[in-house]
Order: structure tokens, then sequence, then C-alpha cells
């Protein structure tokens, strides 16, 4: 009996063993694909984080050159000739407007003395009824 119960016990070591064995290299497999996983993602941070960089660089750049275009401009007058013009035009607009107003007044002054004159009688224009005017 003691030679069934030291193979048995061997067997029971050598399962362990093995099983725990077993255990360890699922255990690896899988944390080393979570660790290329979370490699990968950290590649593509930094990627983003470098074409981020690239982007503000650019920008700035190009504020740069707007802002010295801007004070290039203001220096040769460019900008005050534009703001000129643009007074210009609307006052041009509104002196249009106040032309057409006085106009319109003008002619709604005319139009109420013809009225005046031609209703001297007292009567409203009229017209009689004809067949195919009538209302029911």
């Amino acid at each position: 009996m003691s030679t069934l119960s030291l193979s048995s016990a061997l067997f029971t070591v050598a399962a362990t063993a093995g099983g725990s064995g077993v255990a360890w290299l699922a255990t690896a497999l899988h944390y080393r694909t979570k660790l290329a996983e979370q490699s990968l993602q950290l590649q593509n941070a930094e990627q983003a984080k470098q074409k981020a960089q690239e982007l503000a660089l650019q920008a700035r750049a190009q504020v740069e050159a707007l802002q010295q275009a801007l004070s290039e401009a203001k220096r040769d007058g460019v900008i005050n000739g534009a703001a000129q013009s643009a007074r210009n035009a609307a006052a041009a607009a509104a002196a249009a407007a106040a032309a057409k107003a006085k106009a319109r007044a003008d002619l709604l002054r005319q139009l109420d003395a013809e009225d005046k004159t031609e209703r001297a009688h007292g009567f409203a224009d009229t017209q009689p009824l004809t067949k195919g005017d009538e209302r029911r």
C-alpha cells in the first residue's frame, strides 16, 4: 500500500506542477496582450501629441505672419483708407435714404393737393354695380 500511496502522491505533485505551469502560461499570454494594447494606445497618444505640437507651431507662425501683415497695413495706411471709404459709403447711403424720404414726402404732399382739388364738389367717385359685381 505504501507504493500505491507514493505513486499517487507523485501523481498529485506532478499534476499540480503541470496545472500551475499551464495557469502561468495562460496568465502570461493574457497580460502580454494587455501590455501590447496599452503600449499601442500610448504610442497613438504620443503621435497625437506630436501632431498637436506641430499644428500649434504652424498656428503660431500663421498668427505671427498675420500680425506682421496687419502692422504693415496699418503703417501703409491701407486700413485707414478702407475705413474712410466705408465711412464715405455709409454717408452716401444715409444721404440717399434722406433724399428718398424727402422725395416720398414731396410726392405724398403733391398727391394730397391733387386729391383735394379733384373732390371739390364733396362727393366720392362711385360706379354703379353691374350684374357680375353683386355680392350676396
